[in-house]
């Protein structure tokens, strides 16, 4: 019976392989007419790093924030090794004109991981269309948060990019860009994204306690491109429900920085000033006041500045501070408050990261030692803000992170 029917099974597996091959080549192989231009690249990166102490993290140790409070636990030393960031990007050019502009599309993975339960698998980073005109353009998809700002963003070696001090995510968007001249002037409506550690309140994710509010969130950006500096400020808008059945609350931010360019170095630094912005990465969040039945967001104030270097020896540096403000109005009673926020208990921290990069064509070795220190408090005030008369004695971790990078 087996034998009698085996070479029909492999005449109908033929067939259907070369219907799929025939499809293969009209999908990959356009005519003349629907010509288009695909350019590939990317990098390998191997990570070898070592903490003085256990962190506050994600995915297995890579992603630091900041020391972990002081503990017989967390006093002891942790070395890893990681190649899951390593990235791969698609960019599709040549395509046919759309209402006169010319379009364009991107997409980008790494193996980074959705969440700390399947790192090491494949994850979207960024996946977006654009239409773009002499002076203007328009991109609909997933993308940076204007907060963490493409033209303005430290050149760490470290996957953080200087987070928690510098806005940390991507989000689905709509983005439209108008360029007159010099400057650029940038609206978006965007979803909240969380990549990372998940801020929920009562089981509610962040990303959900966005879509039930039923609004998007708004970014407003104003920038201006000189020969040798871009300058720029900007301001979000979010609203939240996390409980489906009572209001949404809205909580916001604005931030300022500046990118200055030489032929030795490039200079870049922002300021942020806002509330609930655990969805980019930084600590706080919000309380809730259960007998009140209201929410009241956490502000922090966070600044950067990077220097990053030139040539064959590269050297740099990234430095930043970031402090919990509290809330803008007193929260209540202690026993009444329920938080959803992230390390809103740290009263500063700070970092100090100074890099050095041998760059050989394709191939990349590099440094960085990252020295960053967080003060934890015990108690917080009425507003909520930790209370630095019941600080505890800073804790500071040392990281030593070598990596090599091989780019195409």
């Amino acid at each position: 019976m087996d034998h009698t029917h085996r070479p029909r099974t492999s005449a109908l597996w033929s067939s259907f392989c070369a219907l799929l091959l025939l499809a293969s080549g009209l999908i990959l192989v356009p005519s003349e007419a629907q010509a288009q231009s695909f350019d590939l690249s990317g990098f390998v990166k191997s990570e070898y790093l070592y903490d003085s102490r256990q962190v506050v993290s994600a995915r297995e140790g890579e992603f630091h924030l900041y020391p972990a409070p002081d503990s017989d636990e967390t006093d002891v030393s942790n070395l890893g090794s990681f190649q899951f960031f390593s990235r791969l990007g698609l960019g599709i050019g040549d395509l046919p004109d759309v209402l006169d502009g010319e379009v364009s599309g991107y997409f980008e993975t790494d193996f980074f991981g959705a969440s700390d339960a399947n790192v090491s698998t494949l994850r979207l980073r960024r996946a977006f269309a654009k239409i773009a005109w002499d002076d203007r353009e328009v991109l609909f998809g997933q993308e940076w948060s204007p907060l963490f700002t493409v033209a303005s963003f430290p050149r760490t070696i470290a996957t953080t990019t200087g987070a928690p001090f510098q806005p940390f995510a991507r989000q689905p968007q709509i983005r439209f860009t108008y360029k007159p001249g010099s400057f650029h002037l940038i609206g978006i409506t965007a979803w909240q994204r969380d990549a990372f550690a998940d801020i929920a309140f009562d089981d509610v994710s962040g990303i959900k306690q966005q879509q039930q509010s039923g609004l998007p969130a708004l970014h407003a950006h104003a920038q201006y491109h000189g020969e040798n500096v871009m300058l720029g400020a900007g301001a979000y808008f979010k609203a939240l429900r996390p409980i489906i059945t009572e209001d949404r609350f809205t909580t916001g931010a604005g931030q300022a920085y500046a990118t200055i360019t030489s032929d030795a170095a490039t200079i870049r630094a922002k300021a942020t000033y806002g509330a609930s912005l655990s969805d980019h990465l930084m600590t706080g969040g919000y309380v809730y006041n259960e007998v009140e039945n209201d929410f009241y967001p956490l502000d922090l104030l966070s600044t950067w500045i990077d220097i990053d270097g030139t040539g064959t020896l590269a050297p740099g540096l990234f430095a930043g501070y970031l402090t919990n403000e509290g809330s803008s109005d007193e929260v209540g009673t202690a026993s009444a408050l329920t938080p959803a926020a992230r390390s809103a208990n740290i009263d500063y921290v700070w970092r100090v990261a100074p890099r050095l990069s041998l760059n050989y064509e394709a191939l990349r070795f590099a440094f960085e030692l990252e020295v960053t220190s967080a003060r934890y408090a015990s108690s917080f005030d009425d507003n909520y803000a930790p209370n630095p008369a019941d600080g505890d004695d800073p804790v500071t971790n040392v990281r030593g992170n070598f990596s090599v990078f091989l780019s195409f």
